[in-house]
């Protein structure tokens, strides 16, 4: 189907969560690995790599990191193959496996988490600013600092993909020579023997098994971005191998910098801390670090305020993108100076795995399996005109009862008696294998039309 309205497609779509056409989209594979990897990169995903030392052993968490990568960039990549192959950012593709007003589920607890991560990203990117201040001027405002953090990354954000695309490249190469130069170090000075030889500390109540949740938790926290930017992708080939090389080589460099990092500190009897700011002043990189964090988080988090403000407008498509972006960003703004959400990081995270896993394996196995890569693309953005994926009312109700399954799942297995082999993979089979089974149970071809 091909309807036309103004003699073009979709023109009366807002044009942010249109579908992309093929001659539109401006990613190639050095594009979207730039972002991929520049995106993880970043203060935060260093800090999880951080909060690893001394609770297991740099090689566990080394394993931890490589293991768990290379598992989430499976769900990562193949969300972000929905986005190439159908040109829809990632919350309106949901409304083909949710329905239209069961996406609304997925877009609120996207934005809810997008929001906390950004002021995760915002708080810490205004304690390195703060950090460099003091030091060059011996003033210190770190609130100030925050803002100032928040209205670069709106700037940027405003911009959109074209901007963001820019950035990442630029920050990507500032970035990886200062990290390098600092794994640099620890082979040279420290001595990465003394970095292996640092014992477990049991008392932190880490696991290998819990870090590598963790990790894939990581992951699932970027999932959905990733039809929002690989929408923008040319090739198959761009949006998997720019995606899932990006996002496994920067978060491998990234959390492995932060363990390094902590195990200087160790090795070298230093003072132990877990302000990445101070981590880098303790190793002698005090201001270079500012840099890293500061850019790092622009990076990022200008993605957080771009994909939340793209959930938003799924289940508000009135609204106008500018707005919203700048509406986002001054919450976020008030998040990272009041929610104290750094103190409780490792838990955060795992919540994300908790709400998100679900969601996206129920959307792969609908996608991939059920409807065999084929969607009716104006039913999906004209839900009022078709009756394709009206399902009971607007609600694809099977799917909303294997997500609620999933999610308790993985909250008990996870949050109050964790697995041996942590909950993230297995609440994955549970979604996937359960929404299969209820779609064909239920006869998958037998739409639910209604309202």
């Amino acid at each position: 189907m091909s309807e036309t309205r103004n003699n073009e497609p979709y023109s009366d779509v807002l044009e942010e969560v249109r579908p992309l056409p093929i001659s539109e989209r401006t990613l190639g594979i050095p594009s979207n690995f730039a972002i991929w990897f520049a995106c993880n990169l970043v203060t935060t995903t260093m800090l999880t790599g951080m909060l690893y030392i001394p609770g297991i052993t740099f090689g566990a968490a080394m394993n931890a990191i490589v293991i768990g990568c290379i598992l989430g960039i499976i769900p990562l990549s193949l969300v972000g193959l929905i986005g190439q192959k159908t040109g829809l950012v990632t919350m309106v593709a949901c409304r083909a496996t949710f329905g239209p007003k069961g996406a609304f589920l997925p877009s609120l607890i996207n934005l809810g988490i997008l929001v906390a991560w950004s002021w995760a990203q915002a708080g810490l990117g205004g304690l390195a600013l703060n950090y460099a201040m003091e030091e060059l001027t011996g003033f210190s405002n770190p609130t100030a600092c925050i803002i100032f953090c928040e209205v670069v990354v709106i700037l940027v954000a405003l911009y959109a993909i074209k901007g963001i695309a820019l950035y990442e490249k630029i920050a990507m190469i500032l970035i990886a020579l200062i990290m390098g130069a600092i794994l640099f170090t620890a082979f040279t000075s420290t001595g990465m023997g003394n970095i292996f030889a640092i014992a477990a500390d049991p008392s932190q109540g880490l696991t290998a098994m819990v870090a590598f949740d963790i990790v894939v938790a990581t992951a699932l926290s970027w999932t959905p971005l990733a039809a929002d930017y690989n929408r923008n992708c040319k090739t198959r080939g761009a949006a998997l191998i720019g995606t899932g090389g990006g996002y496994a080589l920067g978060t491998i460099l990234s959390m492995g910098t932060g363990a390094v990092m902590i195990g200087m500190i160790i090795a070298g009897n230093l003072e132990l801390t877990y302000d990445p700011s101070m981590v880098f002043g303790e190793i002698g990189f005090g201001l270079a670090g500012a840099v890293v964090i500061f850019m790092s988080i622009v990076a990022a988090n200008v993605m957080c305020i771009y994909s939340s403000t793209m959930s938003f407008l799924n289940a508000f498509p009135k609204f106008s993108y500018k707005k919203v972006a700048i509406i986002i960003g001054a919450i976020c703004v008030i998040g990272a100076v009041y929610s104290g959400i750094l103190d409780r990081f490792l838990d955060f995270v795992g919540l994300i795995g908790v709400l998100f896993m679900p969601i996206f394996a129920i959307m792969i196995a609908d996608f991939f399996v059920i409807k065999k890569q084929k969607l009716n693309i104006e039913a999906v953005v004209y839900p009022d005109k078709y009756d394709d994926y009206r399902y009971t009312n607007g609600v694809n109700v099977r799917a909303m009862i294997v997500y609620a399954i999933s999610a308790v799942f993985a909250f008990t297995f996870t949050m109050v008696y964790p697995l041996p082999t942590g909950g993230t993979i297995p609440t994955f089979f549970v979604a996937f294998l359960g929404y299969i089974l209820a779609m064909r149970l239920t006869g998958k071809n037998k739409e639910e039309k209604g309202g």
